[in-house]
C-alpha cells in the first residue's frame, strides 16, 4: 500500500495539474515550502494515476480557492477535474451549507494532506486532512480509471 504525504505549500504541483501532466506516476513538482515524503511502497500504476488526480485536483482547487492563481476558478477547477454529476450534487450541498466550501466540508481549507489506496484492486483514494488545530477527517474519492474523473467524494470511507 503507497501512502504520500502533502503540505500545502503555494507553487507544488499546480503547473502538473494546469497542463494535464497527470497519471505519469508518482512525480513531484518542485516548489517553496517543505518537501512532500516520496511513496515508500510500489503501488499499481492506476492507484497512483489516482492518487496523482486526486491531488492535482486539490493543489489546483485550493490554488483557485485560495485566489492565488488567475488560471481558474475554484468552479472551473471542478469541471476539469470532476464529473458533471458530482458537480451538481456539491452545488446542491453547497446551497444547503452556505458557510462552508463543498470539497472541504468546511468554511476553510486543510493545512495539509495525505494520501493512500482506498484498497487492493480499487480506483478509490483516501485524502487524510489536517486542518490548523490538528484535527484531521478521512475523505475517499473514487476515480474513474477510464479518464480520471473524479466521480465522488464521501466523508466517511469504509474501512476494511
Amino acid at each position: 500500500m503507497t501512502s504520500r504525504k502533502r503540505f500545502h505549500a503555494p507553487g507544488v504541483a499546480t503547473a502538473a495539474a494546469l497542463l494535464g501532466l497527470l497519471g505519469a506516476g508518482s512525480a513531484v513538482a518542485a516548489g517553496p515550502g517543505p518537501d512532500p515524503v516520496a511513496a515508500v511502497a510500489s503501488a499499481p500504476a492506476s492507484a497512483l494515476a489516482a492518487q496523482d488526480q486526486v491531488e492535482a485536483f486539490l493543489t489546483a482547487y485550493l490554488r483557485a480557492r485560495m485566489s492565488t492563481t488567475e488560471d481558474a476558478t475554484p468552479e472551473e477547477v471542478r469541471k476539469t477535474f470532476l464529473t458533471p454529476e458530482l458537480n451538481r450534487a456539491l452545488k446542491t450541498w453547497a446551497a444547503a451549507h452556505p458557510a462552508q466550501d463543498p470539497v472541504f466540508r468546511a468554511p476553510n481549507a486543510p493545512s495539509s494532506w495525505t494520501f493512500r489506496p482506498a484498497g487492493p484492486g480499487t480506483s478509490g483514494v483516501v485524502v487524510t486532512q489536517k486542518w490548523g488545530d490538528g484535527t484531521t477527517a478521512d475523505v475517499l474519492y473514487t476515480v474513474r480509471p477510464g479518464d480520471l474523473m473524479i466521480t465522488s467524494i464521501a466523508d466517511r470511507p469504509a474501512t476494511g
